[in-house]
């Protein structure tokens, strides 16, 4: 997701360019400016009007995705605006992890350890005293 300064045909071109493959079927809700930027770079664009009989069945995902994203933003940041970009973010981050659960923790802690460079590789002994105090506290906490 990303935030753009308007719904001109430009800035879905820049976005559509950094974003999309080319062999990308773009579907729209008709707005002309998607409609532009398709046939400007050569993407077949299929238009499905929300008077449409397969509307919702279209664009259902698509409209809880965009839903569940302004409750996480209005309910976290309390609809501050001054930092979009970085709401957006930590709301794609999130959705990507949703299936994770207690394993959030454990993923977290190895691309820490484990994540180059690291202060800790440059002494083993750290490192294995690191590992040693998480491996106790592990024990411990079962």
């Amino acid at each position: 997701m990303e935030v753009i300064k308007d719904t001109t045909a430009k800035s879905f071109k820049d976005v559509f360019v950094k974003r999309l493959d080319s062999d990308t079927k773009p579907i729209s809700d008709g707005n002309p400016s998607y409609g532009a930027c398709a046939r400007e770079l050569g993407l077949p664009n299929s238009v499905t009007l929300s008077k449409d009989e397969q509307a919702h069945a279209t664009f259902k995902w698509f409209n809880t995705l965009i839903g569940n994203c302004k409750k996480f933003i209005d309910g976290t940041y309390h609809g501050r605006e001054e930092r979009k970009q970085l709401y957006l973010e930590e709301f794609v981050y999130r959705f990507n992890r949703r299936r994770f659960g207690m394993s959030l923790v454990e993923r977290l802690l190895n691309t820490c350890v484990f994540a180059s460079p690291h202060p800790l590789l440059r002494n083993g002994s750290c490192l294995r005293k690191f590992i040693s105090t998480y491996t106790n506290t592990a024990r411990r906490d079962q």
